[in-house]
């Protein structure tokens, strides 16, 4: 569990860099709106990691486990390209920030794809609750390093030192990666590369209602999505400074997260995954419609802590059960493909969906388009419905 939480930090670093904090520091240069949504596209390789996540399952290398060489490859890996990230100037080199922006993309998802295997390798089915629990957590503490801290940073430092200091936060994930225990079952590597290729998908698509699955996994957190992506410029718009995004939207947002994940893996073991994904879904769902009243409330300091706070603990209860799901739905040996299948489907969602929502939220003006964001979490729901025997709490175990 204590690995667990340090590799999740791990995970959750590069993200910000690249998305949340990116945003920020491309706004607060005065880079277009339009050009802030359109560079949601350099987080693509975390929707298209399934394409070599074959490759990481196949080759081992040689240090530990078989995962372990992996990880600190790719953390190695990270710590450089967002050092190279902050020597840029997006605004005189958007290309080239783009380009090593997607470098760190890159890092990120590969170093995901062999974390998120490893976890769901080395939690047995009765630890997967708290695990993703725990996986939140972490996740999140790592989402507050690298944007609250970050923000926080940049109003005393330069952009090239801020990122400097993030580079060197990626050394948790490498001591995570020296420390980490070997897994107590593990299968036989495949024999061959095909093999590594073929087996994860075709031992996935033999289940019942495998493919809807999958649409599922791609709405469930849609409207969530839409509405994090223009978040930290809507705030800016409403007038709050970079330190105030820092302190509360995602420093003390995170702290609230945190709770939301502690509390959501208790509920998550006393209600199972099918309860667990419909009340937590509902609650993500109808947060969205604070940062409408936070639009009519304007610049009021605590009515940004009541809309953060309620948005990051809902949205932290939705990804402790979205995680349990799919950890379920990976077979040890083929995990590190399997649960890069899964997750790529909501990275997918996270890089395509967030790509208009600048020019949606030119185009509609704020309250408009977060209640936008709201119903765009109906799917999602409705498809559950049609799950519900599926994933019921007989089968959250062992799916």
């Amino acid at each position: 569990m204590a690995v667990t939480v340090v590799l999740a930090f791990s995970s959750g670093l590069p993200l910000p860099l690249v998305s949340g904090t990116l945003d920020v520091w491309m706004r607060s240069e005065a880079v277009d709106l339009t050009t802030i949504g359109i560079f949601s596209l350099v987080q693509l390789p975390y929707s298209l990691k399934v394409f070599w996540a074959p490759l990481m399952d196949h080759f081992k290398l040689p240090f530990r486990h078989s995962r372990a060489g992996w990880m600190l490859l790719t953390q190695l890996f990270l710590a450089l390209a967002i050092f190279a990230l902050g020597n840029l100037n997006p605004v005189s080199a958007p290309w080239m920030v783009a380009l090593v922006a997607l470098m760190v993309s890159f890092g990120g998802a590969s170093q995901d794809i062999v974390i998120d295997g490893y976890r769901a390798e080395l939690l047995k089915d009765k630890e997967r609750g708290m695990g993703a629990a725990l996986a939140s957590v972490g996740g999140r503490v790592g989402f507050l390093v690298s944007g609250s801290v970050a923000l926080v940073l940049s109003q005393r430092l330069p952009w090239k030192t801020v990122y400097a200091i993030m580079a060197c936060f990626m050394g948790v994930g490498i001591l995570g990666a020296l420390g980490s225990p070997h897994p107590e079952v593990q299968a036989a590597p495949a024999k061959t590369l095909k093999q590594s290729v073929v087996e994860p998908f075709k031992e996935y698509l033999k289940r019942d209602r495998a493919i809807l699955l999958l649409f599922f996994i791609l709405l469930f957190k849609l409207g969530d999505v839409v509405a994090g992506k223009m978040l930290s410029p809507f705030l800016i718009d409403t007038g709050f400074s970079r330190e105030q995004l820092g302190l509360v939207n995602k420093g003390f947002g995170m702290v609230v997260s945190i709770l939301g994940g502690i509390m959501g893996g208790g509920l998550y073991a006393k209600w199972g995954m099918r309860k667990s994904l419909w009340v937590f879904g509902i609650l993500q769902m109808l947060s969205n419609f604070v940062f409408v009243a936070q639009y009519y409330a304007g610049k009021n300091d605590w009515m940004l802590f009541a809309s953060v706070g309620i948005e990051n603990f809902c949205a932290s209860l939705g990804s402790v059960a979205f995680v349990a799901l799919l950890m379920s739905l990976c077979q040890t040996g083929l995990a590190g493909t399997q649960y890069a299948l899964l997750s790529s489907l909501f990275a997918l969602t996270r890089t395509i969906a967030a790509t208009p929502t600048g020019y949606l939220a030119k185009q509609l003006g704020w309250p408009s388009f977060f209640t936008l964001s709201a119903l765009l979490a109906i799917p999602g729901l409705w498809m559950l419905r049609h799950l519900w025997e599926t994933i019921g709490e007989e089968k959250s175990q062992h799916l």
